[in-house]
């Protein structure tokens, strides 16, 4: 019994291991060491772990693609799992921006959030220029393709353009492949560590290090699960982002247009000259309060001493 616990313990340790090893591709998927070492029978000879492999199970999504006349016959991925990236960059008339933007997000509201999410939506004014703005969505390819496809026409008809269209993508396949199977050797052996604490006859040190490397492995089944999750919800709904700016409409100026500007501007420059005046009398007036007794006293210095001197002249 002692021999199998460490037995189990040593396959979960060196599934550990294997989780920052180069991994082989083959036929296109990434397969992992650890998918194949999982399944196989382990044995106990005295202190000796012997390891009877087994044949791996095919991994997940993958068939045999029938041969032909060029030859080949190994299996081939049937679907790709391909996460796609979609932007735009439209201009329209300033008065037309915030009603478009306001059309496409309630578009994906309308699709409901099984085919659409709106993901960010912003509208911020630019002056005279009128507004911009930017919209970032996720939905399924089908409501994408249906957007793209009636895009053009309602940019025109706004009186609008496209400036610019971007679309990327990212081949999750052989990461989604690989998550799978290394995901399915860790079930494999939390199930038999599961099996060890069953069995009777254990001590209470092994079944502390049986379920203390159970607690590890299912914190392991669960990041391995929720990054599965997401890659696998990229590949399902694709991202699109809109970004909108005004169009700076061209106008014509007159010869008194300066003369109007300026009307225009004279009760504000009024203000503005008067505040200057007001703030110039507000810092000096704590100043004067001292420099006028000084001048006032020097003044009266200067005259006792140019009458003395004229006294002086006169005696003279």
């Amino acid at each position: 019994m002692t021999s199998r616990v460490w037995a189990v313990l040593a396959v979960g340790l060196a599934l550990t291991a294997c989780e920052g090893a180069d991994r082989h591709e083959s036929d296109g998927y990434a397969v992992s060491e650890q998918g194949f070492y999982a399944e196989d029978a382990i044995t106990v000879s005295g202190n000796r772990i012997a390891r009877e492999h087994a044949a791996a199970p095919p991994p997940p999504m993958m068939e045999a693609e029938p041969q032909t006349g060029s030859g080949g016959g190994a299996d081939a991925i049937t679907e790709r799992l391909i996460a796609y990236r979609y932007g735009y960059q439209l201009e329209t008339p300033r008065e037309a921006t915030e009603p478009l933007i306001e059309a496409h997000r309630q578009a994906c509201l309308d699709a409901g959030p099984e085919a659409c999410q709106v993901v960010n939506a912003n509208i911020y004014a630019q002056g005279d220029r009128g507004s911009a703005g930017s919209l970032s969505l996720r939905a399924v390819p089908d409501w994408i393709e249906d957007f793209r496809d009636g895009l053009a026409s309602e940019v025109d008809a706004a009186g609008g353009r496209i400036m610019h269209q971007a679309q990327s993508a990212d081949d999750l396949t052989a990461s989604i492949y690989d998550a799978e199977a290394r995901l399915t050797a860790k079930r494999t052996l939390r199930t038999r560590l599961t099996a060890l604490l069953e069995r009777p006859g254990a001590s209470v040190e092994e079944l502390v290090s049986v379920e203390r490397e159970l607690a590890r492995l299912q914190g392991e089944i669960e990041g391995a699960e929720a990054q599965l999750r997401v890659m696998r919800g990229r590949v399902s709904m694709s991202d699109l982002t809109l970004n909108y700016t005004s169009r700076m409409e061209p106008v014509s100026r007159g010869a008194f247009e300066p003369l109007g500007r300026a009307l225009r501007n004279l009760a504000g420059n009024f203000a503005s000259g008067l505040a200057n005046v007001i703030t110039f009398i507000a810092s000096a007036l704590p100043w004067l309060i001292v420099i006028v007794p000084v001048f006032w006293l020097l003044g009266r210095w200067l005259r006792g001493l140019w009458r003395k001197r004229k006294a002086e002249q006169a005696a003279g």
